[in-house]
């Protein structure tokens, strides 16, 4: 416990900041209301997707109905989700700092590290729930590299139904237990990552089906945010008089119609399939390193953040642990970039984001640099993974890091 005593009187602090400090506390631009009005009446009874429209998958309810216990007023939702928001965060803290011991990184650097997500992400850390699905995607990976990959893959499985994106970081894992452990340990953790998101589905299923159908559907057929990669590609084209890029206010924020936009967003997501195969290869390719195969995890999430169609501020918050645990392992590079990209979004978000939906030089052009600053990040994921010779990888306190599961 001594050794938590600093990262976690550093997150005080930075949480401290980001409630009172501007530009930290700059919460202008928030999901609380959309939080607080479904929060109270699903608390007096009602069911999400049968009375209650939802669009994210069903354990994201408690995650955001557990404040609302507190209140639903504005001032207690807003102070209850602030408490909750930090126990995630202090989570995520020794969940980043355990990744690091066991994957022969300092331990110490990355609690630090992690302890600084506040200063650099800013109040969007407290205004949304994303640190859910971040804290349950550490802890299976944390699992695995713990030898439980069953128990991990499930874990897992609860992560994606808190939000979808974690489910990218399974495939580079699968690849890696098939390759460490055979196919058979690889085929039980892809059976229990399945199971738990089939019974979890089924609950919602039950409570509606219409409505379950109509969550997936409403984030499948989400336009072109103007924060994403594609968006710049359409900002690009406009820019060069091939085309107009029209604003368009769809699915609670803003997007892009052009005339070009789904073409370069199926372009980007197949690139981003690649990008994931890649990883997964790479990490098979090296069995016995076990921080080879969290560093493609967190790769493929990267991946997915920035190369899909949309790209809201708090999807950074998804990021963030590859950046602390870079900065564990001494990937300067790798962690310098994901603290850029973090740092520019905090710049333009909330700050500058209704300059940036008018299209002003200043917001586009921070927004694209943060996007070429993650596609970066990806791009040293896969440079780092590239095939080397082969060594023994050892642990915070230099003892060799066994193989192969019991």
């Amino acid at each position: 416990m001594r050794r938590l005593l600093v990262p976690a009187l550093v997150l005080v602090a930075g949480w401290a900041a980001i409630l009172w400090v501007p530009p930290f506390s700059d919460d202008s631009v928030n999901d609380l209301y959309v939080y607080r009005t479904f929060a109270e009446p699903v608390l007096g009874g009602e069911l999400p997707y049968r009375e209650q429209f939802f669009e994210y998958p069903p354990l994201a309810a408690p995650a955001i109905v557990l404040p609302g216990l507190l209140g639903t007023g504005e001032e207690a939702f807003r102070w209850a989700f602030a408490g909750w928001t930090f126990l995630l965060a202090f989570a995520v803290m020794v969940l980043c700092g355990a990744l690091a011991a066991r994957t022969g990184g300092d331990r110490r650097r990355a609690l630090l590290a992690a302890a600084a997500m506040p200063l650099l992400c800013g109040a969007m850390l407290r205004t949304h729930f994303d640190l859910a699905p971040v804290a349950l995607m550490l802890l299976a990976l944390w699992l695995v590299v713990a030898e439980r990959p069953r128990l991990g893959f499930a874990v897992l499985g609860l992560a994606v139904m808190t939000k979808g994106f974690p489910l990218v970081a399974a495939p580079p894992v699968l690849a890696w237990l098939a390759a460490r452990g055979g196919r058979r340990v690889a085929l039980e953790s892809g059976a229990a990552l399945a199971g738990t998101v089939a019974v979890v589905a089924a609950f919602a299923i039950a409570a509606s089906a219409d409505g379950f159908r109509d969550s997936v559907s409403y984030q499948v057929d989400r336009p072109v945010q103007v924060e994403s990669t594609p968006a710049a590609f359409v900002y690009a084209l406009d820019g060069i008089g091939l085309g107009r890029a029209e604003g368009l206010g769809s699915h609670r924020s803003d997007g892009l119609e052009h005339a070009a936009a789904d073409p370069v967003a199926t372009l980007l997501a197949a690139v981003m399939l690649g990008v994931v195969a890649l990883l997964s290869l790479q990490a098979a390719a090296r069995p016995d390193d076990r921080r080879t195969m969290v560093l493609a995890a967190l790769g493929a999430v990267a991946a997915f953040a920035c190369l899909g169609r949309v790209l809201s501020p708090q999807y950074l918050v998804w990021i963030v642990p590859l950046g602390v645990l870079a900065f564990a392992w001494r990937m300067r590079a790798l962690a310098l970039v994901v603290a850029l990209a973090t740092v520019l979004t905090q710049i333009e978000f909330p700050a500058l984001y209704h300059e940036l939906v008018d299209r002003d030089p200043l917001p586009v052009a921070l927004v694209c640099l943060r996007d070429a600053a993650l596609l970066a990040a990806v791009a040293l994921v896969a440079l780092e993974l590239q095939p080397r010779r082969k060594e023994q990888l050892l642990d915070a306190r230099g003892a060799p890091v066994p193989v192969g599961f019991d």
